[in-house]
């Protein structure tokens, strides 16, 4: 069955622009639409929730002595209701307020004194093979071209292109197309197939579906017209950095350019999970809404390349298992605690984040919500149907449990400061001086992790709670979605 490529276009012209074509899309397609936004929206809305908390802090920093105080459970609390994108701010100033409610009545958490101003030295623009770049403050790091390929100006289309081909024709059909009928992987940094690996080279490359969901996740858009040339923009509302897409329209057969100055169509590199049917992911918008669709392989579309942060900021490692880097702190169990989060790329990258129980990436969207949110289980650490650093690195490498935490805890001192790009804590070894940096997100000023280890009630587990003043532990409602550091022995 042909896969429609206008899902979510239709619905973007005014009622002026409308061709036959279109209308007939949008008569269609109006209902699958409407699903996908509302679904879109509801995840949205739940990531933005604000966190309750079931809190046990440590009485002491000698582990020996160490007592334990419960509040009331977060369960039979409520909890506040969602403000709008932007309110990562309350729910750290949240945070903040209940460990400061936590220490006036006497309920101790471990102190923490920043040594270092913490600032981000990760420069925001720059050049990889004479193109521009902008960081954005994604998760990620990665860097998002100024233009697009082929072009050299922000508001120009450029060219358009198959999925998978590196040279623009007249005439985009399954007939010509490389790819059609091929059982493809991912393409992106592959040059063969990949248009932006192939003309801008070595440290460029078409973006995956996840990153265009991420892009879409942590930026705000706007319908705006830059040098006479409509688009979407894209700005983070934490540093005000933005990238422009021009309008590309799209074309298919020998037929005119479609919708060209009121439309966009971008590829990304992730063919459809249904191969048969010879799809790939694309970003496509009007002047209402941008969303991620299908679209067959031989239509023909623009590419925006993405650079990865190649500051490549790591901490000294003291060796490696299964590719992955760890470092000795010295700990009384042996305990080697990884360089970096589950799904980043360097010390400086804030990873993956994950529903406890989960095995995929919560900016995936593969998962609505953690398998286990309800059942009792014993401790996770190294169970590969529950252990995210088990599934990604293999399974020398597992969860920290709650006690490893506990010891990194009362074996380190805790710096607040900056790695590159993000704020977080230079963990170091009393014992041998050794250190990991535990990030938090961009512009964040507190972080939380998930532990293996299950809390008393069936849908509440223990994570370890840092901000530049805190460290302390707690259990929260397992449906929530944090990063991972891995360990291993």
């Amino acid at each position: 069955m042909k896969i429609n490529i206008l899902i979510i276009m239709a619905l973007f012209l005014s009622v002026g622009t409308v061709d036959v074509s279109a209308q007939n899309f949008l008569n269609k397609l109006k209902k699958t639409v409407k699903k996908e936004v509302e679904n879109r929206v509801e995840k949205e809305v739940k990531k933005q929730v604000n966190k309750g908390f079931d809190t046990v802090t440590e009485k002491d920093n000698d582990p020996a002595q160490t007592k334990k105080k419960r509040t009331q459970s977060s369960a039979n609390s409520p909890r506040p209701k969602a403000s709008d994108a932007s309110s990562q701010q309350s729910r750290e100033e949240s945070r903040e307020r209940h460990i400061q409610a936590l220490v006036n009545k006497g309920v101790a958490v471990r102190t923490v004194k920043p040594t270092e101003t913490p600032q981000n030295t990760a420069p925001a623009t720059g050049k990889t093979n004479g193109h521009e770049w902008v960081d954005l403050g994604l998760p990620s790091g990665l860097r998002w071209a100024t233009c697009n390929v082929g072009v050299t100006k922000p508001e120009q289309p450029g060219s358009l292109y198959a999925w998978g081909e590196l040279a623009t024709k007249t005439n985009f059909v399954s007939e010509n197309n490389k790819t059609y009928h091929k059982d493809m992987d991912d393409i992106s940094g592959n040059a063969a197939y990949d248009l932006a690996a192939a003309k801008w080279g070595k440290g460029w490359r078409m973006p995956t579906k996840a990153e265009y969901d991420e892009l879409l996740l942590h930026c705000n858009y706007s319908y705006v017209e830059r040098g006479g040339i409509k688009g979407h923009e894209f700005t983070n509302p934490n540093n005000n950095r933005s990238i422009f897409l021009p309008a590309t329209g799209f074309k298919e057969g020998s037929s005119k350019h479609q919708l060209a100055t009121t439309n966009g169509m971008y590829w990304t590199s992730t063919p459809h999970k249904d191969k048969v049917n010879n799809g790939s992911h694309v970003y496509i918008f009007g002047s209402a809404l941008g969303e991620m669709s299908i679209a067959e392989r031989y239509t023909g579309a623009g590419v925006r390349a993405v650079s990865d942060n190649d500051a490549l900021i790591n901490t000294p490692a003291s060796g490696e298992t299964n590719g992955h880097k760890w470092v000795d702190l010295g700990l009384p169990s042996g305990t080697k605690w990884a360089t970096c989060n589950v799904g980043a790329a360097t010390s400086e990258h804030f990873g993956n984040t994950y529903y406890w129980g989960s095995t995929s990436p919560y900016i995936d969207y593969h998962s609505e919500d953690t398998p286990i949110k309800d059942i009792k289980v014993d401790d996770i650490s190294g169970n590969p149907k529950y252990d995210p650093a088990t599934v990604a690195w293999g399974k020398e490498w597992k969860m920290p449990t709650l006690e490893q935490f506990k010891e990194l805890m009362f074996n380190c001192t805790w710096e607040w400061t900056t790695l590159g790009r993000l704020n977080g804590f230079k963990v170091i070894s009393k014992t041998n001086g050794n250190y990991i940096f535990i990030p938090a997100e961009m512009y964040a000023k507190s972080v939380s992790y998930w532990t293996s280890t299950p809390g008393a009630a069936t849908h509440n587990t223990n994570q370890i709670f840092m901000n530049k003043a805190y460290i302390g532990f707690s259990t929260t409602y397992r449906k929530e979605n944090k990063p991972i550091r891995p360990v291993t022995k």
